[in-house]
């Protein structure tokens, strides 16, 4: 008996129908080709089964993208089409529309953009690493320019960067990357701005100085925490493990009774998020910024300034950030010699929390 020939995975039947098209002359280059659901209806296949092949197409250079357009047939002699070359994909995770830091990175990489005749694309993530990697996924396929990321996980990015990396799509990350990763990244100098705030502190006679984190996870804050220990550490200030707050959940009542027996009299914040919940929540419990406890943020949102008491901060320049990350995006496509870091300064703004230590 003669064994029968295994079927061919459905996958291929699709990909035999494009190619059978184009070698019979029925599509030439840049023809639409039947959507995912039309080749579905058409070969009654799976659509899983046919983004597979697809897929597959693509990456084989039969095919190109064009998101919300539909798949095109390629020109064999090129490996990409200039009506695609213009986008730029920038994913946002951790988005939230109350921070208008997000908004003033956004309008610095469109501020590049628009000068270099270039399309941006954003993609929120609600702070979802599964989904963040799931979309940066389906961008691979497509053509585009380059992709911009602001990951609410960057080392669990490293997956994907790999398959960025194989596929030489160009990629640059915003605000953080992975550690021990090579990654074309643009972020703020988050060591010394700390370690400015935290000397500024010291300057105004503070000793008794802590930190509290918000995302300790995250690269910036360990950059941050760094900056504090060494300010403290160049002042012959010895670090307290008692006065390092960095969990998430903050005991504000615990808190508040350590700074009215003058354990501490400052206190530096990874971020402004938490030194204005920290300004909240124990103003609440009774104590007096700055006369009982000063406070110190990190990024200058715009609420900042508008605070209960206006809030001391070290300012990121977010729309410096957005447009630096757009110009390294075109520099490594261009010349994709080697990793570029690049941090850009950051400033100290004094305002209303910050006092010398009470005497009293």
């Amino acid at each position: 008996m003669n064994k029968k020939e295994p079927a061919s995975p459905k996958y291929q039947l699709v990909k035999d129908y494009v190619l059978s098209q184009i070698e019979n002359n029925e599509i030439s280059q840049d023809d639409r080709i039947p959507s995912e659901s039309e080749f579905a209806k058409m070969l009654d296949v799976s659509s899983i089964t046919v983004r597979k092949a697809l897929t597959d197409l693509v990456n084989d250079g039969v095919i190109y993208r064009i998101r919300g357009k539909g798949s095109f047939v390629a020109n064999p002699n090129a490996a990409a089409v200039k009506t695609s070359s213009n986008l730029v994909a920038f994913i946002l995770s951790g988005f939230e529309i109350n921070d208008s830091s997000y908004l003033r990175i956004m309008k610095g990489v469109q501020s590049f953009l628009g000068r270099n005749d270039c399309k941006l694309m954003i993609e929120f993530v609600e702070n979802n690493f599964e989904q963040e990697r799931e979309l940066v996924r389906q961008l691979i396929p497509s053509e585009i320019r380059g992709l911009l990321v602001y990951s609410s996980d960057p080392d669990a990015a490293k997956g994907y960067l790999d398959e960025l990396r194989r596929k030489s799509i160009p990629v640059v990350m915003l605000d953080r990357f992975p550690t021990g990763y090579p990654v074309n990244s643009v972020a703020c100098n988050n060591h010394d701005g700390a370690y400015e705030a935290v000397e500024y502190l010291i300057a105004q006679g503070h000793r008794r100085i802590g930190f509290a984190a918000y995302d300790f996870h995250l690269g910036p804050e360990v950059e941050r925490y760094n900056g504090y220990r060494s300010a403290m550490a160049n002042a012959s200030l010895p670090v307290d493990e008692d006065r390092l707050y960095l969990e998430k959940d903050l005991d504000y009542r615990k808190l508040a009774s350590r700074i009215r027996n003058g354990e501490l009299t400052a206190l530096f914040c990874a971020n402004d998020k938490r030194a204005l919940e920290a300004l909240d929540r124990l103003t609440s419990e009774g104590i007096r910024i700055p006369e009982q406890l000063s406070l110190f943020g990190f990024d200058d949102f715009e609420g900042s300034k508008f605070a209960k008491v206006s809030l001391s901060t070290v300012r990121q320049h977010f729309d410096t950030l957005g447009y630096e990350a757009a110009k390294l995006l075109f520099e490594i496509r261009d010349n994709s010699h080697g990793y570029k870091k690049i941090l850009l300064p950051t400033d100290l703004v004094i305002r209303d929390t910050v006092a010398p230590p009470s005497q009293a």
